[in-house]
């Protein structure tokens, strides 16, 4: 029989198509690379083959396969971190129980001490005894009853260093022009005190210094007012302070034993050589 090749040419059935003549021309057929296989695919299929392995022993052993594949990369359970016991969960668990106590309790430790100080911590705008005229000495003894005592006062607290109870002595207008009268030393009361505070001690002088020598005369009483020259007394190691003015507590006896308080109620700067001034002169005590 004859049959028809793809050109219709005649062909007897035993014979086979001639093949096409090559073209010389033609580029060879592209060579295909074989596919590269990298270790974290050797590693997902050998997983997975151990997955095999063990749906097969668990269905010899009669335990129902399950109902999806194992997600790529699976690991089988011997490759999977083993699971904490019991007692190491339970104490990371009464760990964590803890730490979250104590930060609660610190909470509400600071947020106590922030609300005490709130509502019943110390006033700071509320003035001291000599910012209210001295209001509190009407009850408690805050002053000395004697002039002279009073400014003898003033030079003990600043050779221990005393600032706070040093500016207490003065009413605000007193220490402000104090302030502005000694400011070679500070640009605070509590600057000054300090800075000849450390050059009294530096000078081993803080005895001396605390016991100026005031004889009767260098604190003279007019009423209730009383004024005390630096350049009437005798100072010794260190600066001289200044004149002072004071004045005697109102209502302030009881508390002193009978007689008034005094405190500082203005201030003059002073000659530091105390030149055309009254002299020191034979003190009384």
């Amino acid at each position: 029989m004859w049959g028809r090749t793809r050109h219709d040419e005649p062909v007897a059935d035993n014979e086979h198509p001639r093949e096409q003549p090559v073209d010389p021309a033609a580029p060879p057929p592209a060579v295909r690379p074989p596919t590269e296989i990298t270790p974290e695919q050797i590693r997902q299929f050998q997983d997975f083959q151990r997955f095999q392995e063990l749906m097969r022993d668990q269905a010899d052993k009669g335990f129902p396969p399950p109902d999806t594949p194992p997600p790529p990369g699976f690991l089988a359970p011997w490759g999977q971190p083993p699971k904490e016991s019991l007692p190491k969960r339970l104490f990371k668990a009464a760990v964590g129980k803890i730490i979250t106590g104590l930060v609660i309790l610190a909470v509400v430790i600071i947020g106590g001490y922030l609300a005490i100080d709130y509502f019943l911590g110390p006033d700071l705008d509320k003035p001291k005894a000599s910012e209210v005229g001295g209001k509190k000495a009407e009850g408690t003894l805050l002053f000395e009853t004697s002039p002279d005592l009073a400014v003898r006062r003033i030079y003990e607290d600043i050779a221990q260093g005393d600032s706070t109870r040093t500016c207490d002595r003065f009413e605000p207008a007193a220490r402000d022009q104090f302030t502005k009268n000694m400011a070679e030393y500070g640009h605070t009361c509590k600057d000054i005190v300090q800075t000849i505070y450390m050059a009294v001690a530096a000078d081993r002088m803080k005895s001396e210094y605390a016991n100026p020598r005031i004889p009767a005369s260098a604190a003279p009483i007019d009423g209730a007012t009383a004024s005390v020259s630096s350049c009437a007394i005798e100072v010794t190691g260190g600066p001289r302070l200044g004149l002072f003015t004071l004045r005697q507590i109102p209502n302030s006896e009881q508390a002193g034993g009978g007689e008034g308080q005094w405190i500082v109620s203005a201030h003059q700067a002073e000659p530091v050589d105390c030149a055309g001034l009254t002299p020191p002169t034979t003190p009384s005590n």
